[in-house]
């Protein structure tokens, strides 16, 4: 078994020695690292790097730090390290020593265990001496305390804090960080209910309270429904609930007041004509497709590749076209009473609920193509050209559904029809490659012995994971299971973009996420 001994050379942490076998080694100035330097050391970043053991050595790979993490002199992203190779947390920053040798494995696991052992944490620090400075080597401990002999009872770090030389004591941040996130939540909160107020004043001054409240039965209740094929596409790869409540949010006030303003605007200047087939497609995906590239950048951590894009945009969509649907079915019902509502609950309903979902999915895959590529010119292009798809694709529909009769009828049987199935086979085609891209990343970590076999079924299979959450519930672990599952297809797709990135010489962000994934995974092992 191979084992790599790191020891701090220089800075505050010198003489500092850490061991690892088969664990993850993270290294930084931020609380949740394994290797953690003082706060002082600012050339060294909050999450600057991390050590891990690979089938063929150790690696340490740079974090995407300021100051960059150099072997020997040389900057490098990830590198397979050798013993006697000098480690720099920054040019000219914190140094470390590495040596690796082989160890002798004792107590192992008999052959015939059932049960795959979780890697141990392997790390292994040399004992704090309480005088709150730093952490020695061992035969630094014993020369520490031959030199100065401690009193009985003596307290050597109140003393040290006392004279001013101890480690100044780190403000803690958590309570900062809940507040600002409490501010955020309430202003979202805010925002939403602001919104939704003027929402309801706009659809109850256009249609009347009685009207606007059976329309809005009408068109949500049957969403409730629509939702489901999008919450059965992001099985493996589960986004949070309170972002694709934040999604629907979008599309059914931001989208649609924005959309109601501009297209009322065009139709008393150009007419309506012009506002259902111009503007309409043109400022409506535009509106959508904001809400997209929002969460593309701000919340790029959880939007993975085209198959978020399409749910994202799915989500999006769906809540635009519920509220709209509102205004349809309380005009219909105004104007024909039960029999229009019910016209008009069949067109848009029943053969056309998912219209503004394939439109703006079109915008969706774009971001995600841009997701999964190194490319800059990728990067920007393909929302642009998703974008314009959607536009194409939303025009074309409007344009046929003014022409109305028998031309819309044959028009919606022969094109619309088609490429709404031709959409669904494609989603299925990116569900499944999901799945077969989770199934080989986490392949490694299954002979790691970070996960189960049974546990990477159970992530990867709709019905295997269904059965082990509904376990969960009669013993108490439903909500540590779904948090390991969820915590599972991060990790497979984090190492899918690290091996993009690899293959582009790019940079991901996934490569800070991967050992946060890992060490999660490892403590809810114990929960499940």
């Amino acid at each position: 078994m191979k084992k790599l001994r790191l020891k701090i050379l220089n800075g505050l942490s010198a003489g500092r020695v850490i061991e690892i076998e088969s664990d993850l080694l993270t290294i930084g100035r931020d609380r949740s690292c394994r290797l953690r330097f003082d706060a002082n050391e600012r050339i060294v970043s909050s999450k600057h790097a991390f050590i891990e053991l690979r089938d063929d050595g150790f690696y340490i790979v740079d974090t995407n730090s300021t100051n960059g993490t150099y072997v020997n002199d040389q900057r490098v992203l990830s590198k397979k390290l050798q013993s006697g190779d000098l480690v720099s947390f920054g040019r000219d920053g914190v140094k470390a020593l590495v040596e690796i040798y082989e160890t002798v494995k004792t107590n192992p696991i008999p052959a015939e265990s059932p049960h795959p052992t979780l890697p141990n944490q392997k790390i292994q620090e040399s004992q704090k001496v309480d005088h709150g400075w730093e952490i020695l080597s061992h035969s630094d401990k014993i020369a520490f305390q031959a030199e100065i002999p401690a009193p009985h009872g003596f307290d050597w770090k109140k003393s040290a804090s006392y004279i001013g030389l101890s480690r100044p004591t780190e403000i803690d941040t958590n309570s900062t960080k809940k507040t600002s996130h409490h501010i955020i939540v309430g202003i979202i909160i805010f925002v939403v209910v602001f919104l939704s107020l003027v929402l309801i004043s706009i659809l109850t001054s256009s249609l009347g309270i009685i009207p606007a409240f059976v329309a809005a039965i009408v068109a949500f209740l049957p969403a409730c429904f629509y939702i489901l094929p999008l919450i059965f596409l992001d099985r493996y790869d589960p986004e949070p609930a309170w972002l694709l409540a934040l999604a629907f949010a979008w599309g059914a006030l931001v989208a649609v007041i924005f959309s109601i303003f501009v297209n009322t605007m065009v139709s008393i200047t150009l007419g309506p004509t012009a506002s259902a087939v111009i503007s309409a497609p043109i400022f409506e995906e535009a509106s959508k497709g904001a809400g997209l590239l929002i969460l593309l950048i701000f919340f790029r951590k959880e939007f993975d590749d085209i198959l978020d894009g399409i749910i994202y945009a799915g989500i999006i969509a769906l809540g635009f076209a519920t509220v709209e649907n509102v205004l349809y079915y309380g005009r219909a019902l105004l104007e024909g009473g039960i029999t229009g509502l019910l016209i008009t609950f069949i067109v848009r309903g029943a053969l056309s609920p998912f219209a503004h979902v394939t439109f703006t999915a079109m915008t969706g895959i774009g971001c995600g193509l841009a997701r999964e590529s190194h490319n800059t010119t990728v990067r920007i292009l393909m929302p642009l050209i998703g974008y314009i798809a959607a536009v194409i694709l939303h025009a074309t529909w409007n344009g046929l559904a003014s022409l109305g009769g028998e031309v819309f009828l044959l028009a919606y049987l022969v094109l619309e029809v088609p490429f709404f199935l031709l959409f669904v086979a494609f989603t299925i085609y990116i569900a499944r490659r999901q799945n077969k891209i989770l199934r080989e990343m986490l392949a490694m970590d299954v002979a790691r012995g970070l996960i189960s076999k049974d546990q990477m079924e159970a992530a990867t299979s709709i019905w295997k994971g269904l059965s082990w959450l509904t376990s969960g519930l009669k013993q108490g672990k439903f909500k540590a299971r779904w948090r390991f599952l969820r915590a599972v297809g991060k990790l497979g797709l984090s190492y899918w973009h690290i091996q993009r990135a690899m293959a582009a010489q790019s940079y991901t962000g996934s490569i800070q996420q991967n050992p946060i994934l890992r060490n999660e995974i490892i403590k809810l092992q114990s929960q499940i």
